[in-house]
């Protein structure tokens, strides 16, 4: 079991760990993993953990940790970190739950506001949105060049493709990231899909996903009437990076 976002859930929703459960089908085929990456924004640490009771499984993961260890110093940062427990409860993890939480909402009403549907999630860092309508046809073909017309305008965001994605149109968009670079990100998406690809992409229709979508409740601040340029004040230097 990939865990890789257990602490990263918001909102109303409680994770429930395998490691939680009092007994297992079957003990010697299931793998917990775990890493600093994604919960912790540790992405440079690049250290995770990985907890099976099958023998052969952990013969071969310490074969290969003979190439791969952790390095002392980092062990014991980590270490230090880990063990400040009433600070990591009390402060880290309601804070990044609630900062992921308001994220997450600024993008989908901002997306919803554009009309782009989104996958309803109380987790991880990113949304997965539906971009089908504006593909100029159904193929990979056509989201590789949407792709293409995305980074152009300082947007990276990725293909389904590129996550084995079995239909064409979908993309993954990160939240993880300042309030600012969400707005400008979704006003870059404005200019680009109503204003500049509908010169030379057709829009077709796509099939609506049924009682999945994101419909927020509120109605979202009506931003997109801002220019870019004042999107923030003193965030110039924004316009010259790529949004995530």
């Amino acid at each position: 079991m990939d865990e890789i976002y257990m602490l990263s859930v918001y909102g109303d929703t409680t994770f429930t760990s395998i490691l939680s459960l009092d007994s297992l089908p079957d003990p010697d085929r299931t793998h917990f993993m775990w890493g600093f990456s994604k919960d912790f924004g540790m992405c440079g640490i690049r250290v995770g953990v990985l907890y099976t009771r099958n023998d052969e499984v952990r013969k071969a993961v310490n074969k290969l940790a003979v190439f791969h260890g952790c390095p002392g110093p980092v062990q014991h940062i980590l270490r230090q970190f880990l063990s400040d427990r009433e600070w990591l409860d009390n402060v880290f993890f309601p804070t990044n739950r609630r900062r992921l939480k308001e994220a997450q909402n600024i993008l989908v009403d901002g997306l919803a506001e554009i009309g782009i549907p989104v996958f309803k999630s109380s987790g991880g860092l990113y949304i997965w949105a539906d971009f089908r309508k504006f593909l100029k046809s159904q193929t990979f073909e056509a989201e590789a060049d949407l792709w293409w017309k995305l980074l152009q305008e300082k947007l990276l965001i990725s293909p389904g493709k590129a996550f084995c994605c079995y239909e064409p149109g979908w993309f993954r968009l990160v939240f993880s990231d300042s309030v600012d670079k969400i707005y400008l990100c979704l006003q870059r998406l404005q200019q680009m899909l109503h204003d500049k690809i509908d010169e030379s992409i057709p829009i077709c229709s796509s099939p609506p996903v049924k009682n999945e979508y994101h419909e927020s409740d509120d109605e979202p601040s009506n931003y997109m009437s801002t220019s870019v340029d004042d999107v923030s004040e003193g965030c110039s230097h924004l316009k010259k990076i790529a949004v995530f």
